[in-house]
């Protein structure tokens, strides 16, 4: 896309990815908060939520792989486009079946799943493609701080609607406004163009991947990472509406969350222009993200979720953009592992998603399977360090920038 890329340049690919992200996390933020707080309104109880996250993030990664396949044939950009599809067709059927959605829940898990691997697939590939070194951390920031926008607004947008609309209704506004959104994001796709058809991959270079110690830690690290990350990403919202008890509560704190992580991405994408501080960031970051989940060593109550919530949101972007662009240029360290992206990414999206799975799992079968409810407290503090763990594993990892000259 011809001029030299600069740390303050991205590509024209790279900005309309931002656009297409930033389209993908508005639809996101302003339902998939209130799709597991709609599910759990209607059951009442954890299992039909937790079943379709668990289902959600078990069928993620599978089809985040399969797509590789996929797109060795049609090419990423229809890959998207499919996933996002399928999004559409989910909030559909969401739309249609309303209550009775929760008879159908795990299937629906599944759809979602799928549709969701098969968009990530593409982003992370299109991600690589149009950033270089230089300004991977700048595109991971840009992305993240949009997605905080994004995650501020719509949480507390759904809120509002559904608190002043009346309750169902207001779910349905919800969940239409997301139908819209996935649908421009599809129409947004064709402004994006891949640089080159994918090959089939490989499996024989998985296995050779995984001999680079580099590398293996990454993929470990991938899987503590979500053992965390599965289980808090719904069930934090489900604590905030039990303790708010109203869906306009649980806005205001996403709304209050998402400024702090705003904030937080803008300064973590100033920090990314320095390698010197970016791990010494990520570091103090980790060891104070293991720490907050202790606030509910007494109790799980609104003050105790304010001060987790405003200590995790802002500080989670220090850890966040550079695990993220670490992942990348390690990638991206020689041509040959540049050309095997897709089966690295694949390789990584596999471990995450196993992580989060085991996370879940473990949640539904040890504390909802036997009504151990009192445990929500002890696994958010055993999981909550984690990301200390994933830094001590990958905090030696390095690599060697053989692009610094390239164009795109």
């Amino acid at each position: 896309m011809g001029s030299t890329v600069k740390f303050a340049h991205l590509s024209v690919g790279g900005r309309w990815l931002l656009v297409i992200g930033t389209l993908f996390m508005a639809g996101t933020a302003l339902s998939s908060t209130f799709i597991n707080v709609y599910i759990w309104k209607i059951d009442r109880t954890y299992e039909a939520i937790t079943w379709f996250n668990l289902l959600t993030y078990g069928c993620l990664p599978i089809a985040f792989a399969a797509s590789g396949y996929l797109a060795a044939l049609v090419g990423e950009t229809w890959v998207m486009r499919s996933g996002v599809i399928m999004l559409v067709v989910f909030f559909i059927f969401l739309l249609w079946l309303g209550p009775d959605s929760v008879r159908y829940v795990k299937g629906m898990g599944i759809f979602f799943g799928i549709g969701q691997g098969m968009y990530w697939f593409s982003f992370h590939v299109f991600s690589f493609d149009f950033t270089l070194p230089e300004n991977r951390g700048k595109f991971n920031g840009l992305n993240g701080l949009f997605a905080s926008l994004a995650s501020m607004t719509g949480p507390y947008l759904a809120g509002y609607l559904i608190a002043h609309v009346r309750q169902i209704s207001g779910y349905h506004a919800v969940f239409t406004l997301s139908f819209f959104l996935f649908t421009l994001l599809f129409i947004t796709t064709f402004r994006v163009k891949a640089i080159e058809r994918s090959p089939l991959p490989r499996i024989s270079v998985v296995f050779r991947m995984a001999q680079d110690p580099d590398w293996r830690r990454l993929l470990v690290g991938s899987f503590v990472f979500g053992l965390r990350e599965g289980l808090f990403s719904f069930l934090i919202a489900l604590l905030v509406f039990d303790a708010a008890k109203s869906e306009e509560g649980l806005g205001l704190y996403g709304l209050w969350t998402g400024l702090l992580s705003l904030v937080a991405f803008f300064l973590a994408t100033l920090v990314g222009k320095h390698d010197k501080l970016t791990k010494g960031s990520m570091g103090i970051a980790a060891f104070l993200l293991g720490c907050t989940p202790f606030v509910f060593l007494q109790q799980v109550s609104t003050l105790s979720l304010l001060i987790f919530g405003t200590i995790t949101s802002f500080v989670l972007p220090f850890f966040i953009v550079p695990f993220g662009t670490m992942i990348m240029n390690e990638i991206d360290e020689s041509e040959e592992s540049a050309d095997c992206r897709g089966e690295h990414l694949s390789a990584r999206e596999l471990v995450l998603g196993g992580g989060r799975v085991l996370g879940i799992a473990g949640f539904l079968v040890f504390v909802v399977h036997r009504q151990n409810f009192h445990l929500i407290p002890i696994a958010l503090m055993v999981l909550g360090f984690t990301q200390f763990i994933v830094f001590l594993l990958t905090y030696r990892v390095t690599f060697t920038n053989r692009k610094k000259t390239q164009s795109i």
